[in-house]
């Protein structure tokens, strides 16, 4: 199976080759972003789990722009950051859905105790990008809420 960075470059040409703008230019997008954080990492080449960071990076900054824009009731940037969104997402894990992510929680919750960095720490690294920050962010305050009630 190819890298995640090989998938990228084999689509980029295909996007190129059939002049899909937006997808071209979304792919040079990631090329650049990913080429940035080798030349700060000092590697020549990134492993897919750096990817994924990156990648996730790319996701976290189109949703800001989607939100900015809705608020500023900005059709045209909200069309452009949805489609790179899409484009951007087929290059991520599939995301865990919030039951799988509260059973992580309360995992890291009874090997970390009721500290929200740790069980933040621990769900991040066992999901790998498939999960958004956000979410689980949210999750971890609600479970935490729950078991100051208990």
């Amino acid at each position: 199976m190819a890298t995640l960075t090989e998938r990228i470059e084999a689509d980029y040409k295909i996007a190129l080759k059939a002049r899909e703008q937006r997808r071209v230019d979304t792919l040079r997008l990631i090329k650049a972003a990913i080429q940035r954080v080798s030349i700060e990492k000092r590697k020549e080449t990134l492993d897919d789990a750096e990817m994924i960071q990156v990648l996730s990076q790319q996701v976290k900054q189109r949703r800001e722009t989607l939100e900015a824009a809705k608020k500023g009731s900005r059709q045209d940037v909200m069309d452009q950051a949805t489609e790179e969104l899409a484009i951007l997402n087929a290059y991520l894990p599939q995301q865990l859905s919030p039951e799988a992510l509260k059973q992580l929680i309360d995992e890291a919750v009874q090997s970390a105790g009721p500290n929200q960095g740790q069980i933040m720490k621990f769900v991040m690294q066992k999901a790998a990008g498939a999960a958004d920050g956000k979410l689980v962010s949210q999750l971890v305050a609600e479970r935490l809420k729950q078991g100051a009630k208990a």
